[in-house]
């Protein structure tokens, strides 16, 4: 299945391993919003997270600044260990757990 599909909080910090706070932190900050402009000092506070066919993970949220609607892309498929934990929990909630929603 080539679509991108829900995963929890909990499931990306499966993914990204140890240490998962400060990794995903750092991540969701210095995020340029078109709509304000800001990229210094931003963040995206995510509403919604992602994960594609490819083992990377798009955090979709608002802006810290203005709150309009931002994306984020987590290149977590990059790691192999990171990629095989993605694959793995992609797999159990296709296969088995049937718990996602579809981006559509």
């Amino acid at each position: 299945m080539y679509v991108d599909i829900s995963i929890t909080e909990d499931d990306l910090r499966l993914i990204m391993g140890s240490p998962f706070k400060p990794r995903y932190a750092a991540a969701l900050k210095n995020v340029f919003c078109p709509a304000c402009r800001q990229k210094e000092d931003n963040a995206v506070h995510p509403k919604k997270l992602w994960l594609n066919p490819a083992g990377d993970v798009l955090v979709e949220g608002a802006c810290a600044n203005c709150g309009a609607d931002l994306e984020k892309l987590l290149e977590t498929g990059i790691d192999p260990r990171q990629y095989d934990q993605a694959m793995a929990i992609r797999e159990y909630k296709v296969e088995i757990g049937k718990d996602y929603e579809i981006r559509k």
